[in-house]
This record gives C-alpha cells, sequence and structure tokens, in this order.
C-alpha cells in the first residue's frame, strides 16, 4: 500500500510503499479518509516524543478519519507502530473508533484536522468542570496557533464567562475577538525578542485590565516560557483574595521554551494549582469517554475549523508548507 513513510530523523517523509497492515484481535483494517499533520506527527516521527517508538521506517500520523468495510466514517487512531495513520489502510481498535454523525462526511477534513488540538483544551476544560460548577474567566497563552484558537472557542462552548486570549499575530487575535474573546497581545519582553522590561509591565497590566479585577478559573498554556512568566507576575498581585475559588493552571505546550520561572509569592499569595496537560495526566477512560462529544461538535460545525489540504501522494509538500496561523494541514486519500 502506498503511506507516508519517514525512514530516519534526517529525512522527510516520502509516499512510498509501505507493508500492509494487518488485522488482529480486537482490530479492524479501515481506509483512509483524511489525517492532520499535529506537532504530534511530527515529533514522533522524529522521534522526540514521550510516546515515540524509534523504530524505522514508519508510517507517519497519529489519527485520522477513515472509513470501516460497511461505509461507516470514524475518528480513529491508536495504530501500533510502525504503522500511522497516513496510509491508505490501517489496523484500528475496535475500542478507538467513534463513528461521524450521519449526513457530515463533507466534515470529515475538520473532524481529521480539529480533533487533536482541540483535545488539548477540550480534556481540562472538561476535568476543570468536573470539579466546579462553572469554567468562570478562561486564559489562553498562545491563542493564535490552532490549539489556541480552538481553545477559545472550546471555552465558550462550555460556558465561560469571559475568554482571555493571548498571542503575537494580530490577524489571528482579531479572529479570536470575533469569538467573543477579550485579546492581549504578547509582545515586548515576553520572550518575542521585541524588547525589554518595560514592554513586560505593559503586558502585565494589560492583562491585568482584560481580567477586570478577577482570577481566572482556569489557565491554558500552550507556550510556556517566558510569556508564561509574564502571565504569573499579572496573577501575582498583593492583595489578599476573598473571591472563593481558585486558579488551575494548565501547562499543555513548550513552544517558547520548556523552563518557566515561578514566584514563591504566588504560590503563596493565591490559591493556584499547577499541572500539566499530556497523555498521563487523565485516564484512558475519561479520554475515551470525552471523544464522542467532541466529534460531534465539530462534525456538526460547532466549532470552526480551518484547514488546508492536500493529498496523501503530495505529503512531502505538505509536510514543508506554512499554514496560515490558526490553520491545520490535512491529508485527504
Amino acid at each position: 500500500m502506498k503511506a507516508a513513510v519517514v525512514r530516519s530523523t534526517e529525512q522527510l517523509p516520502e509516499y512510498a510503499e509501505f507493508a500492509e497492515p494487518e488485522a488482529g484481535p480486537g482490530r479492524e483494517i479501515v481506509e483512509l479518509v483524511a489525517a492532520g499533520l499535529h506537532q504530534l506527527v511530527r515529533a514522533r516521527a522524529y522521534n522526540t516524543h514521550y510516546t515515540s517508538e524509534g523504530v524505522y521506517p514508519l508510517v507517519a500520523g497519529a489519527d485520522a478519519v477513515a472509513r470501516t468495510a460497511d461505509g461507516t466514517l470514524i475518528y480513529t487512531g491508536s495504530v501500533a507502530a510502525p504503522f500511522g495513520t497516513m496510509a491508505e489502510r490501517m489496523a484500528v481498535p475496535e475500542a478507538f473508533r467513534f463513528a461521524l454523525p450521519a449526513g457530515s462526511e463533507e466534515r470529515a477534513v475538520q473532524v481529521a484536522g480539529g480533533m487533536n488540538p482541540g483535545m488539548s483544551s477540550w480534556l481540562p476544560l472538561r476535568t476543570r468542570l468536573a470539579d466546579v460548577a462553572r469554567l468562570g474567566t478562561v486564559v489562553i497563552v498562545g491563542a493564535t496557533g490552532a490549539s489556541g484558537m480552538l481553545a477559545v472557542q472550546n471555552a465558550r462552548e462550555l460556558g465561560a464567562d469571559r475568554v482571555v486570549a493571548l498571542g503575537r499575530n494580530e490577524a489571528a487575535l482579531e479572529r479570536a475577538r470575533g469569538y467573543g474573546a477579550t485579546t492581549v497581545r504578547l509582545g515586548a519582553g515576553d520572550g518575542t525578542g521585541e524588547g525589554d522590561s518595560d514592554g513586560r509591565a505593559r503586558t502585565v497590566a494589560d492583562i491585568r485590565a482584560a481580567l477586570d479585577g478577577e482570577m481566572p478559573g482556569i489557565v491554558l498554556d500552550y507556550v510556556w516560557g517566558a510569556p508564561a512568566e509574564t502571565v504569573f507576575e499579572a496573577l501575582n498581585r498583593p492583595e489578599r483574595s476573598e473571591d472563593g475559588g481558585d486558579t488551575a493552571y494548565v501547562q499543555v505546550g513548550a513552544l517558547a521554551g520548556p523552563n518557566a520561572a515561578l514566584p514563591a509569592s504566588l504560590l503563596r499569595s493565591r490559591r493556584i494549582k499547577i499541572f500539566g496537560s499530556g497523555m498521563g495526566s487523565v485516564t484512558q477512560d475519561f479520554i475515551i469517554k470525552t471523544i464522542p462529544d467532541y466529534v460531534t461538535r465539530i462534525a456538526e460545525g460547532h466549532v470552526e475549523v480551518p484547514v488546508e489540504t492536500y493529498p496523501l501522494s503530495d505529503v512531502t509538500a505538505a509536510w514543508t508548507a506554512t499554514p496560515a496561523p490558526g490553520t491545520r494541514i490535512v491529508l485527504t486519500a
């Protein structure tokens, strides 16, 4: 069969022949409809993700929309290495297949492009709602990428009172405002290479103004590094708070750097919980229970997922393409 084959960490994927997958106990063969080119896909392909197998050659791809033998469209993944989802056929576990709603075939590429980045916020938001009655104010750091833009929409879908979106790209911030978010541009002193401590002070003031005196119920941080330190400073206010709530600060990604200095005074002066969101941060059972609702929301158009599509045969070009901010590349059969 034809697939997106990666032969080493130094080579781009190529459209080439690969061994056919075999159905086994609890697995069935399905045919590719569309597969998203996510950061996870790149990291696994080049053996830099903590779930990478490091076996070459391999087929790229983490999840997909596929068609079963009876014609049903499903969202699926969990393909056993060295196979991946960017292939004409794949063997998928029966426990990880979620049917798309009837009549949603034209949005299969949106489901393929949106599930992985969208679940990065859907899971922690749903986890938060399991602990509290309402989300309150949601802050999204790094809101201008595909994951961050979906996080803005997801927070609104789940009833956030206010969404504060932080990012650098002004066109993407304008989109976030269209989704009802209050926006703050990350700039000087925030790890963007633009400036100094005065710039960070201005950004801190802008974040505090956007919060309008409230502590957020949850912060979703896609960038970490210096921008996280700026947000810590904005939240680290000396006055005593009696608002009755706490803040969950969720570290999702680290595009701005792997480390961020955390002020001790923030931990002592605020009720704040800091933890990560990844494959090991929630149970597989919770993930499985949460996926169907989100598949339906994308498939029915409740969540917008801008995509750029390439045929699987153009995987090398797709891999090196630069999509517009907030847009996900999707490979199609």
